[in-house]
């Protein structure tokens, strides 16, 4: 396996978070030099995977595979490919750049720094897994810190906004976790590249297969937004803090379209190629 790259650059923020909350005193200026210091190395490392990566190759590169909860076969499973490295490396460099435009953050700043690095670790998580349940846990896990920097330091109808993002996303959660148990209990597995090379649609039915697609789908047109599950998104710029916006601009909608085409898409090509013209309506009218 080699070293382990991904877990370095995912849990990075995250043991930035717990050394922020463990320093002694209340130095704004340490808390914000360490929060730099965890992102800019996680995104140096993001760099220099870029920079190793094989485009020659199909399939992961830099996989990291272990046994988590053999009982229902649930992996460790990280690895990254064409589609999610640029996202790696787009996500750890909008870290560095959300830690300095919150240079200027007075209002409990250690619990900023850490919230801000835990939403981090949360997103890099997303990208790098290849274990449907490790995907939903990373999913899950930067609603609770998108929740506190919203309520905590935005601005306007901050508490309602907040709450609106996080009751639209868990709705999309809840929906997704459907069809992610009732796709291994059809499949047997949660292994995402084990699961697009199945053919999935020629196995299932074509009514299991929809019903399926839908479940997941509709969690990422939440997340990315497609009308009419956009709502959230205007209350939610308008009133988180500008780093925040950064981020959710810059990645976090973009983990919705990264769910399309890594979970959507690749496990169900032919439902999504049914489905097209719809996809393709709602896709124009939210460009609208």
């Amino acid at each position: 396996m080699g070293f382990p790259y991904l877990s370095t650059i995912v849990f990075l923020p995250v043991i930035g978070a717990i050394v922020i909350a463990l320093l002694p005193g209340a130095n704004p200026r340490r808390i914000k030099l360490t929060a730099a210091a965890f992102t800019a190395v996680s995104f140096f490392l993001s760099l220099a995977l870029f920079s190793m990566f094989d485009r020659s190759l199909d399939g992961p590169q830099f996989v990291e595979q272990l046994s988590w909860i053999p009982a229902i076969d649930v992996q460790y499973f990280m690895g990254v490919d064409g589609l999610s490295l640029p996202l790696l490396l787009l996500t750890t460099f909008l870290g560095i750049v959300a830690v300095f435009v919150s240079w200027k953050i007075n209002l409990r700043v250690r619990e900023y720094f850490a919230w801000l690095l835990l939403l981090e670790t949360g997103i890099l998580g997303v990208f790098c897994s290849l274990d449907l349940i490790l995907f939903f846990i990373f999913w899950e896990v930067e609603i609770i810190p998108m929740y506190m920097l919203i309520s905590i330091w935005g601005s306007g109808r901050k508490e309602y906004s907040a709450m609106k993002f996080v009751l639209y996303t868990l709705i999309g959660s809840a929906m997704m976790l459907a069809g992610i148990l009732l796709l291994y209990f059809q499949a047997g597995t949660f292994d995402m590249v084990a699961l697009a090379g199945m053919g999935l649609d020629s196995v299932l039915s074509s009514m299991m297969a929809a019903a399926i697609f839908f479940l997941i789908f509709i969690a990422y047109a939440i997340k990315l937004p497609v009308f009419p599950l956009h709502t959230w998104l205007p209350d939610a710029h308008t009133d988180a803090p500008t780093a925040v916006s950064v981020i959710l601009a810059g990645v976090l909608l973009k983990m919705g379209g990264y769910g399309m085409i890594r979970v959507s898409v690749s496990m169900f090509p032919e439902t999504a190629q049914n489905y097209a013209p719809l996809i393709i309506a709602l896709a124009v009218v939210s460009v609208l």
